[in-house]
């Protein structure tokens, strides 16, 4: 089943809200997504927002969600470069490893 731009939005959003180590990171992320193709920024508290961000991530929705399922780990996930990031290092890795505490309801 596909899931719309919307939703997908929605799901992220919930899932940031729902994850300390998101919060604890600190960073305010544009999402890139590809399949389905969506782009949304969420800030340190998981909220929508169109403020500017700190990073940038492009990946693809299947490797998101494998990500979050743990069936890939983000250090795999950047060397095997199914994600490519732009913004500090350092924070860019607590934001990867925020992303596999996310909760993506199916």
């Amino acid at each position: 089943m596909a899931i719309s731009p919307e939703e997908l939005s929605n799901k992220l959003s919930a899932a940031a809200k729902a994850a300390p180590a998101w919060q604890a990171a600190g960073a305010t992320v544009r999402f890139v997504i590809s399949e389905p193709d969506a782009e949304l920024t969420l800030d340190p508290q998981g909220a929508l927002t169109d403020a500017e961000p700190t990073h940038v991530f492009r990946i693809s929705y299947a490797n998101l969600d494998d990500l979050a399922a743990g069936r890939r780990t983000f250090l795999r996930t950047v060397t095997s470069r199914r994600v490519s990031s732009r913004g500090p290092v350092l924070q860019t890795f607590a934001v990867g490893q925020a992303l596999t505490t996310f909760a993506l309801q199916r």
